[in-house]
Formats: C-alpha cells, structure tokens, sequence
C-alpha cells in the first residue's frame, strides 16, 4: 500500500514566486507522487488541497474524536492560532504522515499538538530557519516562541528533516533531541533546460562580452546570502577585466540599499542587476556565466546552487552555500568563508585559473548535481524515513539504530548516529 504523505506549508502550490521552500515543496511532492506514494498538499497561501500520486482520494476519517475541553496549557496559548478548518481537511485526507515546512509558525506547532492528540506522526523541515544568522531577526520574539512553544513542538516529532551538516550541528545546539535525517533539496525546475540564447546577456550588455561575469542569481537579499560582503570584496579584488550580474527579486528594499552601496564603492559600471529569471531565461543568463558567486551567510540548500551546477558552471561559495559538500569534495567550487576578505581572494583565484580550468570544473559541478541531486533519489530517501516513523510500535524501528535502511537496493546504510553514507550522502544523526 502507497504511504499517504501529507505537506502543510504557507506558499502556494506551483513555481509563481521566488521562493526556496515553495520550489522545494512542489518537486518533493512531484517525486514522491511519481514513486508511487499517494501525497497531498495543503497551502494556506492559496487555501488549497492539492492531491497528486494514486489513491489520492479521501478515505472516511478514521481518528479518534478529540475533547477540545481537555487541551493542554500550550494548545490552549495558542488557541487563536489554531485551523480548525485545515485540521478537518487532514483529517478526512487520512494521512500517515503529516511533514511541516518551515519553523516559526504558530499554526504549524498548534496543529502538531492536535495531531499528536489524534495519533497522527508528523516531521518537520526547518529550511534553514534556525541558523543563528536568521534567529537574529526579532530575536527576543523567537527565543520566547521557542522555550515556549517551538522547541516542544520540534522533540515530538518522529523526526526532523535537516538539509545539510551545518543545519544539522545547528539543530542539535538549538535543543533538537529526536532523530535528525539529513537529506539536501534536489534540482529546482527548469534545471535540465538548455540556454536556446546563449548571447542574450551580451546582446543587452555587449560591453561583457570581452570580461570574466561572475553571477550571482537568487533572492537579493544582503542579510542572508552575503551581498554586502560580495560587492566589498569585488570592489577590493580591483579586477578590471570583471563584472558582476546579480539577478534576483528585490527584497525589502534590497535591490535601492545594493545599488548604492555599488555606488558608494565605485562600482556602478561594473555590476548589473537583472529581474528574477526562471526557466529558459535563466538558462540562457547562466551561458554567459564564468562563474556563479553565492556567498551565503546561512544556507537551508539553495536552489541556485543546484541549478548553477546543473548548468555546469563552477560556484565560488561559503560551506553552508555547499549542499552536503558535495561541490567541494568533487573539486567543483572555489570554497569561501563569508567574510570580504575571504571571498577577495577566492575572486582573485578564480580570475587567476583561467577559463579551461573554470570550464573543468563546471563539468565536474554538473557531475555533482546529476549523480547525488535529482528529487527522484531525495524522496526514496525521505520516503524510507516516513515508513520507519509509521510503522506500528511494536516493529518501529529508531530511525538513528544502526540497522540497514534499504535491504533491497543495499544503497542507504544508517550506521552509528552521524555516520554519513558514503555512498549517497545523507546520513541521521
């Protein structure tokens, strides 16, 4: 019988915006549908129920009924955060599993409380969201939410789906007791599109033609993927033959605070924003691409990275910008500290390698994100990690023993909690 797999998250269902956990949302749904699970999708951006996979039509509920007059002290705090309506809708979908996206979301820890009331398991997928970096934003409002009411709400889960090491060093220090899976997102959409218009960038930009383009694509957002410190470095590296693309959404009033600060550091004829690009616009911005720059302060995984590697393009990035580190070990990215200093002198070595050397290592990126990213090979493995936290207690086995996860295919082995797999890069700790 196909596992019934339920998705709760803020964005809408599809690509319309700009955004990580929404792509990642979408393509882990797809594959698991297409692996034959039978998956549902609720997004409170649209108000929508979106079925995909076999058996995907509702079953009469078959959960206990549940006396709200009996709520403990936290549902009872968060009672105004509570969806009546989307409990119901899950319910009657009769899920096995429930995995939540995202963390900081009251509604999501008030429905987990109902649900474990009813007996349904859930997981959670922070998508970097507790990395010290971004729990700086209103600090003080995230500490108190997280005593109080994250923290429990995380250590009831059967697991948590971590997307690198780093993430998951930082929910272990964050209080995260139960098992940890560690899997990276996948390709975004789009990423097997050929450029049909590999001269489109030059042709609206002829004098980049004869310079070294490193490129930048994803949300321009300073905070969190190190902009700030990339245009400094690129005004210390002093490379006159280069130009910098960043290409991406304004965020905030990013793009305004980014274009002046190029200004203010003499840089404004050599760096070019460009809109969002998806598809086959992107394809054709990333042909005429040397190298893609992502200097993230923290990182879930970014889709741009993966994308870039797709591409076949090297990446100049930070270790948390390296999914799993995967770029790094197979030698297909210059790897920075983010810190303007750091990221100088990697700009400097990467004009420095020249561009056979740079198209090797594209070649050795693209190698990275076909053999170990493809969403098909992500969702087995999350897959594997529902059917364990699903089984009945008397069979469960601990997601963190040292027992072997695949018999069949012989291809995921769970050693020692922390041990990674040396054959397809994830392990649990």
């Amino acid at each position: 019988m196909p596992l019934r797999i339920a998705h709760v998250a803020n964005e809408s269902f599809g690509l319309e915006m700009a955004s990580g956990v929404q792509h990642a949302v979408y393509c882990l749904a797809r594959a698991q549908a297409e692996a034959g699970e039978s998956v549902a999708v609720f997004s409170r951006d649209d108000g929508a129920v979106h079925l995909l996979g076999r058996c995907a039509e509702s079953t009469a509920p078959h959960y206990a009924s549940v006396d709200r007059s009996e709520r403990s002290l936290r549902e009872r705090l968060l009672s105004s955060h509570f969806e009546r309506s989307l409990a119901d809708d899950i319910l009657a979908w009769a899920p096995d599993i429930v995995h939540f996206h995202s963390v900081h979301i009251p509604q999501n820890v008030a429905l987990a409380a109902y649900l474990g009331r009813v007996g349904i398991p859930y997981c959670v997928t922070a998508h970097g969201g507790l990395f010290p970096a971004a729990l700086r934003r209103r600090r003080l409002k995230k500490t108190i939410f997280n005593v109080c009411f994250e923290r429990p709400y995380l250590n009831e889960a059967q697991f948590i789906h971590a997307l690198s090491r780093h993430e998951t060093d930082v929910l272990r220090r964050h209080g995260v007791r139960r098992p940890i899976v560690t899997v990276p997102n996948g390709l975004p959409p789009g990423a097997e599109i050929q450029p049909t218009q590999p001269d489109a960038l030059y042709a609206r930009f002829p004098w980049l033609r004869d310079r070294c383009v490193f490129m930048f694509i994803g949300r321009l957002d300073p905070g969190q993927k190190g902009l700030d410190l990339l245009l400094e470095a690129f005004a210390g590296a002093g490379l006159r033959d280069a130009a910098l693309v960043l290409v991406g959404p304004d965020y905030r009033g990013s793009r305004r605070a980014l274009t002046m600060l190029a200004g203010q550091l003499d840089l404004s004829s050599r760096v070019i924003f460009i809109d969002a690009a998806f598809g086959q616009d992107r394809a054709n911005l990333f042909a005429a691409a040397d190298v893609f720059v992502h200097p993230s302060r923290w990182e879930g995984v970014s889709l741009s990275v993966l994308a870039a590697a797709a591409a076949g393009k090297p990446c100049l990035i930070t270790r948390e910008a390296d999914p799993l580190g995967e770029l790094e070990q197979g030698q297909a990215a210059i790897i920075v500290e983010p810190s303007v200093s750091s990221i100088t002198e990697g700009l400097k070595r990467a004009t420095g390698l020249g561009r056979p050397v740079l198209r090797e290592m594209g070649r050795r990126a693209r190698h990275v994100a076909e053999a170990c990213l493809t969403w098909n090979s992500i969702a087995a493995r999350l897959i594997q990690a529902y059917q364990s936290a699903v089984r009945p207690p008397s069979r469960r086995e601990d997601i963190s023993s040292t027992e072997q996860v695949d018999r069949e295919s012989n291809s995921i082995v769970a050693r020692d909690a922390g041990e990674r797999s040396h054959e397809r890069g994830w392990f649990v700790k």
